[in-house]
């Protein structure tokens, strides 16, 4: 049932014009990004200014960003459209024992093969700017990774706010709420942590386990995997080395970096498998009542 819904929910998606409109305005942000840092170096090295990978470099970060942040715009809205099919099969589905796992994993399933659809239509673009920017093409394959990793967490959530609610405005505000608590909320969090701790040290230092509670909060933010994938190719910046020397923590030792990042890779897993669960129980329990 699980492979029959989601053939179901692809077969009208591939039937609307929304998607075909969709990737045609992703892609003409993309190539315009592109049109425009490459036409900008060329006028520099007209007028005698050298200009060196380090701006294709930066022009690919910024395309890969607006990669990803495609898929946390994308989700909640996805999530509103399924809300439409589902009007006509969803009560009959939800009937069958054992229907809302299938009908959660189906639904999981179909958001991650649209982002991916959405980041192939945009590959000859991206591989263009890889080529400019002399990256390796593993890092598209990296790329790829972070984008199902997010469509994976996104949606994880946006499926669960669903299973609350079956209203579309209901999910999309519940959604965007986790997004800004996850992120700007835990960084908040974190900064009254450390000036707390600050305020109460004789020394004005953050006190240990003010640290290391800031150390694992952290790892649900899910910008330490995008900070992660971002110092991948760019390496240390100051802006990040400031950030978590802040709190007292040094990521300028390579070790500690590599394993802290792939350890805040785990916990997005960890914690878009536990937002599932809760969707699945939720519908669950809408079946049982």
């Amino acid at each position: 049932m699980q492979h029959s819904m989601f053939r179901l929910e692809m077969l009208k998606e591939g039937r609307s014009i929304r998607l075909p409109i969709l990737l045609i305005f992703y892609d003409s942000i993309l190539a315009f990004v592109t049109i425009l840092f490459i036409f900008f170096n060329n006028e520099s090295m007209q007028v005698g200014y050298y200009s060196g990978q380090s701006s294709f470099v930066t022009q690919f970060l910024i395309i890969t960003s607006i990669q990803i942040l495609a898929v946390f715009v994308f989700v909640p809205f996805l999530i509103t459209y399924l809300e439409e099919a589902d009007r006509s099969v969803a009560e009959q589905f939800l009937m069958i024992p054992g229907a809302a796992r299938n009908l959660v994993i189906a639904k999981i399933h179909l958001i991650l093969a649209m982002n991916i659809l959405i980041f192939l239509s945009s590959l000859p673009i991206i591989s263009l700017s890889c080529i400019y920017s002399g990256i390796s093409l593993m890092k598209i394959i990296r790329l790829m990774g972070v984008i199902v990793l997010f469509a994976f967490w996104s949606g994880s959530i946006a499926l669960f706010f669903y299973s609350l609610n079956r209203r579309s405005l209901f999910t999309f505000a519940g959604t965007i709420f986790a997004y800004i608590m996850f992120s700007i909320g835990l960084i908040l969090l974190l900064e009254i942590l450390r000036s707390s701790s600050i305020s109460m040290s004789p020394t004005g230092e953050v006190s240990v386990e003010v640290r290391n509670l800031c150390l694992i909060l952290n790892l649900f933010n899910p910008l330490s995997v995008y900070i992660g994938y971002f110092e991948n190719i760019y390496g240390n910046l100051p802006m990040i080395t400031s950030y978590f020397g802040n709190f007292g923590i040094d990521v300028t030792n390579t070790m500690f970096s590599y394993l802290y990042f792939k350890i805040s890779t785990v916990v997005s897993i960890l914690t878009a498998i536990l937002f599932l669960y809760g969707a699945i129980r939720f519908f669950s329990n809408e079946r049982k009542g």
